[in-house]
């Protein structure tokens, strides 16, 4: 792994924003799924907004600063598991957000 990308990703652990400023290159690109954000500060408010630390999908270096960033996709399953919280009526349970069974009378 390359020592800038290392860099980067130690201070988004320690979620350490003044530190981080140095390490990205001022007309930085920054993918977060369907998002591309682009530019230093907008970068640095997202990442304060939607924090990761995990290693990036693809990255490209410019004078020693990051200059293209690619998060990873979430979870496929952390994303059928939020479908069930946020639907209208669900309880994030599966057991029963289900409909109930039919007896017959």
């Amino acid at each position: 792994m390359d020592p800038a990308v290392r860099d980067v990703l130690d201070t988004l652990a320690r979620e350490d924003y003044a530190a981080l400023r140095p390490l990205l290159h001022p007309y930085l690109r920054w993918t977060d799924g369907p998002d591309t954000i682009r530019g230093r500060t907008k970068v640095l408010a997202h990442i304060a907004a939607n924090p990761t630390s995990a290693p990036p999908v693809s990255y490209e270096l410019r004078d020693g600063q990051i200059y293209r960033w690619t998060v990873p996709p979430e979870d496929a399953d952390a994303g059928r598991d939020s479908a069930l919280d946020t639907a209208p009526g669900g309880t994030g349970d599966r057991a029963f957000d289900r409909a109930p069974d039919t007896v017959p009378d």
